[in-house]
């Protein structure tokens, strides 16, 4: 994947968020529902079909207990090495809360995020994060829009307020993404307290961003905002700025972790070490299989999640000498 397929991968992840938004609203309706399987089966294979060079496999929902994970992605190549995501997605209930973040979780796992993290290792380039599905009618917070203040909208790196902000729009929250300890942190900081108090939408959105800015945070001068990166960004190494920007979110999190990392990614310190460069069986199994084909051929090459994603950068082409 290049730069440019970069680029497109998040503006359709954009795009289907969005998407997410309308179903998700829709599913307000009497006797309508989206659970959080379906709408994540839908996402992928609309970026399956839009964004050329993604690689997608389904499983079924057994590993999901063991792992806590919804759908990994890995994300790199052979050379630079591997970055790893486990995400747990949620959806917003009409009573405005992610009730479901009490599932139980795995074994001896209090609950499901509990289990998520256990298996991830930020200083491994392991990643665990959630993302969001949302949906409410416009008005549902505040008067003639969508968004739901108070919660701190990270989306915009100039610092806008969320009604001046052209960076993003409220239905990009469709799909949002927020670190897992950070949902440990907010969660558990309330576990005593009511289902409506403890899970409501504000507290969680107020650390969450669109699920786009996970693979490049936009400009802070609205004049470029047909541009995903500065120029001088395009000029690095992607990988190391998605590894840079989920590190950043993982560890500082919230509206700082946003900020710092659309204003200084080139300035945030990478450990390429610390990335996988000796991937697991059933991830070198899909490689080889043709997309949408793969079996696994034994319990080695079962995936750690229902569903899982490889972005992976294709190798240069070499010159030709004159």
């Amino acid at each position: 994947m290049a730069i440019e397929s970069l680029r497109v991968l998040c503006t359709a992840m954009d795009a289907a968020a969005i998407g997410t938004w309308g179903r998700i609203e829709f599913g307000r309706l009497p006797g309508r529902r989206f659970d959080e399987a379906s709408v994540t089966d839908n996402l992928l294979f609309t970026l399956q079909n839009q964004v050329p060079g993604l690689l997608t496999y389904q499983s079924n929902q057994v590993q999901e207990r063991d792992s806590g994970a919804d759908w990994e992605w890995w994300i790199g190549d052979d050379q630079a090495g591997w970055v790893c995501l486990r995400i747990q997605a949620k959806r917003v209930y009409e009573d405005n809360t992610y009730r479901m973040l009490k599932h139980p979780g795995a074994g001896e796992d209090a609950f499901q995020y509990d289990t998520l993290i256990k298996g991830c290792d930020p200083d491994q380039a392991r990643y665990a994060f959630h993302v969001f599905y949302n949906g409410w009618p416009e008005g549902t917070f505040e008067e003639g829009t969508y968004w739901a203040p108070p919660a701190q909208w990270n989306a915009c790196p100039a610092l806008s307020p969320y009604k001046d902000c052209r960076h993003a729009e409220p239905r990009h929250y469709g799909c949002a993404i927020i670190s897992s300890y950070d949902v440990k942190k907010l969660s558990d900081g309330e576990i005593v307290a009511p289902t409506a108090a403890r899970f409501r939408v504000q507290k969680y959105l107020s650390a969450a961003l669109p699920w786009s800015y996970a693979f490049g945070f936009p400009p802070r001068d609205p004049k470029r905002e047909e541009q995903r990166w500065h120029p001088r960004l395009d000029r690095g190494d992607w990988v190391d700025r998605v590894h840079g920007t989920l590190d950043v979110l993982t560890r500082r999190g919230g509206a700082r972790g946003a900020r710092d990392a659309s204003g200084h990614l080139g300035e945030i310190p990478i450990d390429r070490d610390q990335r996988t460069f000796e991937l697991p069986s059933y991830i070198e199994a899909m490689r080889r299989s043709t997309p949408g084909r793969f079996e696994p051929a034994s319990e080695d090459e079962t995936p750690a999640a229902p569903q899982t994603v490889i972005v992976e950068r294709k190798p240069k082409r070499a010159r030709r000498r004159k």
